[in-house]
């Protein structure tokens, strides 16, 4: 046949690029830029690795199998508790030599100086308000804003003479007393301090102390007006404490007496 060109061998087809057939290591296979995952994923590198290479065969045995002397494979059977080992390193292995020699104290532990006294706090802590209690509130009067009057805490009683006399002991109060406005009664400081040091008593009554200490609650601290002014006998006064002397007393009394009752005396 004309023009048939027989062949044996087919002729090999040029490569498009050069050096594409080449095979190259893409990844380092070790040294410091291979990372963890690198090596997790790269598989096995070794040409003919042996059975016991294999992850497997790392589990049977260790290292350090054993700090006393057993092989990987020893019977797990209960056997004599091994010797104790001292973690401790014996006597004359310790430096006794010290490096620099220790200054003597003038004065050891502090002898001939004065002791410390343990400063008093006059404030009270924490833990010595009564968080049960309604915090106290100062009693004021006012009409929308116009007018704002501070009530004083200790109530003025304001008449020509003092006619106050003791429901106890019949004697005419000195100072501050308690008055009952419901029953029209008063009491001095004496008698009361007296009826509350009785009721604390062991002895004394539990419900009898529980309806005396409800017929005191009613009693209010009052004064008589004759502190800052004068009447003579008329209803007229003579005003001899100065205004401003009379608001900051009213004013620092109010004060105190917020605490007075928190602290439930």
């Amino acid at each position: 046949m004309e023009g048939f060109v027989y062949v044996v061998n087919p002729p090999e087809i040029p490569r498009v690029c050069f050096g594409s057939g080449m095979e190259r290591i893409t990844l380092p296979m070790s040294g410091p830029g291979l990372t963890s995952f690198m090596r997790k994923i790269q598989g096995e590198v070794r040409d003919f690795p042996g059975p016991y290479e294999y992850t497997h065969g790392k589990e049977l045995g260790k290292k350090y199998p054993s700090a006393y002397g057993y092989s990987s494979f020893a019977s797990k059977l209960p056997r004599l508790p091994p010797t104790e080992i001292s973690r401790f390193p014996p006597i004359g292995a310790y430096n006794v030599e010290t490096k620099k020699k220790i200054k003597q104290a003038a004065r050891p532990f502090n002898i001939g100086t004065k002791l410390d006294q343990t400063k008093i706090v006059e404030m009270p802590g924490p833990a010595d308000y009564a968080v049960d209690k309604k915090p106290a509130s100062l009693n004021i009067c006012s009409a929308f804003g116009s007018k704002r009057i501070i009530w004083p805490a200790v109530a003025v009683i304001c008449t020509p003479d003092n006619a106050a006399k003791c429901s106890k002991c019949n004697k005419t109060p000195i100072g501050d007393y308690f008055h009952q406005f419901q029953l029209n009664l008063d009491m001095c400081r004496r008698c009361m301090n007296k009826q509350l040091r009785w009721l604390k008593r062991c002895s004394t009554d539990l419900f009898y102390r529980a309806r005396m200490y409800t017929e005191l609650s009613l009693y209010k601290p009052v004064r008589y007006c004759g502190f800052f002014h004068d009447h003579q006998g008329t209803t007229a006064a003579i005003q001899h404490l100065p205004t401003p002397t009379l608001k900051y007393k009213i004013k620092t009394e109010n004060y105190l007496y917020m605490f007075k009752k928190r602290l439930g005396d």
